[in-house]
C-alpha cells in the first residue's frame, strides 16, 4: 500500500511519555507567557484609567478656580 501523507509510516507508533511531557511543557510555557503579557497590558490600562480618573476629579474640584490649592481651600471636609 502506498504511503499517504507524512504521518502514514508513523501512525502505529505512539509517542513516549517523555515526548508527551516535553510537548505539554512547551504548551504550558507559552500559556504562562501569554498570561504575563495580558497581565502587564491590563496593568498599564488600569493605571492609565486611574490617572485619567484622578485628573478628572482634580478638574472637577478645581472648576473655575485658578489652582488646585485655592480650590481645596474652599472644600470643607468633616471627619
Amino acid at each position: 500500500m502506498a504511503a499517504v501523507g507524512n504521518n502514514y509510516a508513523k501512525r502505529n507508533e505512539k509517542p513516549s511519555l517523555a515526548d508527551f511531557n516535553k510537548a505539554w511543557s512547551s504548551t504550558r510555557k507559552k500559556a504562562i507567557q501569554q498570561g504575563q503579557q495580558l497581565r502587564s497590558n491590563l496593568t498599564s490600562v488600569f493605571s492609565t484609567t486611574v490617572t485619567i480618573s484622578q485628573q478628572q476629579t482634580v478638574n472637577a474640584i478645581q472648576g473655575s478656580y485658578s489652582s488646585t490649592a485655592s480650590a481645596m481651600a474652599r472644600v470643607n471636609i468633616l471627619v
